[in-house]
């Protein structure tokens, strides 16, 4: 009956995905659509794990860790049993944001203070009005966000091209399923945290980030990266994803400066959600989880047994998780 709960609520949560604006003209990247009734059943036959699981475990109590991926594939999105266990077993779901609370794009995407974020030179401006005409999007929705959320945005609607969509992440399917499936959603990080993040580095690094994202938009190189994070990802491989750290996204030092700093903190974090004694499935952006200063590493540091769980290659699960068959 657990197994049967957790694979209806995979499918709620695959029908809560927000549909993205239509496209304006042919030129435009392709929209991610709503899955329909056959696309669900086909997803559930085709399931399997993605990513990469440890358990957790202190003072005789488990809990589980989860490196999730920004953007996915409609393919991808339906999890495979190893994760689908995870999730059934846990009782509260924690993500570094809740990405279906309104509130949270509201506080992401606001306006940035003149000590947060430097003011665009016009030539950059033109550069990225020309990429939003060329993504479809109005430029008067992005042009009052801070300017890292414009780029990140164009950066994430060009990743439809190749067929990844920001409305296919993994934290979208697991905020669906933990809504469905009535599970708490806990947060490793504020809204302000998560702008910091955004918005770091001085007025001269965050210009320069810009110019780095848009120059690889406008060279088409930005795709060929995240294709290399995604299949990464997808098959689990941290060693590589460190070289994604540090060679390709950390090009400049941006995803150094975004992404390590904050691992202390959630770390913190998670062993104070832990400690109140409801077992978490903690799900949280792959890069957080690599090298010495990764997640991992900083909860074995806190006491914690922290063990990898290998995927076995089952593919496929439905409602009473009795569909399954290896490669």
């Amino acid at each position: 009956m657990r197994r049967r709960l957790s694979a209806a609520t995979l499918i709620l949560a695959l029908t809560v995905v927000p549909p993205p604006a239509t496209a304006a003209e042919p030129a435009c990247p392709p929209s991610a659509g709503v899955p329909t009734p056959a696309q669900i059943r086909q997803g559930m036959l085709t399931a399997r794990d993605r990513g990469a699981l440890w358990r957790l475990e202190k003072d005789g109590r488990r809990g589980w860790l989860y490196g999730t991926i920004h953007v996915g594939k409609p393919e991808w999105a339906m999890p495979g049993h190893a994760v689908v266990a995870a999730l059934t077993d846990a009782e509260t779901i924690v993500m570094e944001a809740d990405p279906l609370d309104p509130a949270f794009h509201a506080g992401v995407t606001a306006p940035a203070a003149p000590d947060e974020a430097p003011a665009l030179p016009a030539p950059l401006v033109a550069r990225l009005q020309k990429q939003a005409v060329r993504t479809c999007v109005a430029w008067e929705r992005l042009r009052t966000m801070p300017p890292m959320m414009i780029a990140a945005t164009l950066t994430l609607l060009d990743g439809a091209r190749e067929g990844f969509f920001a409305e296919y992440a993994s934290e979208m399917v697991l905020a669906g399923y933990a809504k469905g499936a009535n599970k708490p959603i806990a947060t490793l990080e504020t809204t302000a945290i998560q702008r910091a993040a955004i918005n770091s580095g001085m007025p001269a690094e965050q210009l320069a980030s810009v110019e780095m994202l848009l120059g690889g938009l406008e060279q088409g190189t930005t795709r060929k990266e995240l294709v290399t994070m995604a299949e990464a990802w997808a098959r689990g491989d941290l060693d590589g994803l460190r070289s994604v750290l540090v060679d390709v996204a950390g090009a400049d030092g941006t995803a150094q400066r975004m992404v390590v700093p904050r691992n202390p903190a959630m770390a913190a974090r998670i062993a104070e959600l832990y400690a109140d004694g409801r077992r978490p499935f903690v799900a949280v952006g792959i890069l957080h989880m690599v090298g010495d200063a990764g997640l991992p590493a900083l909860l074995r540091e806190r006491g914690f047994t922290v063990e990898r769980i290998p995927f076995d290659g089952r593919i496929g699960l439905d409602a009473a998780g009795g569909l399954e068959r290896k490669e």
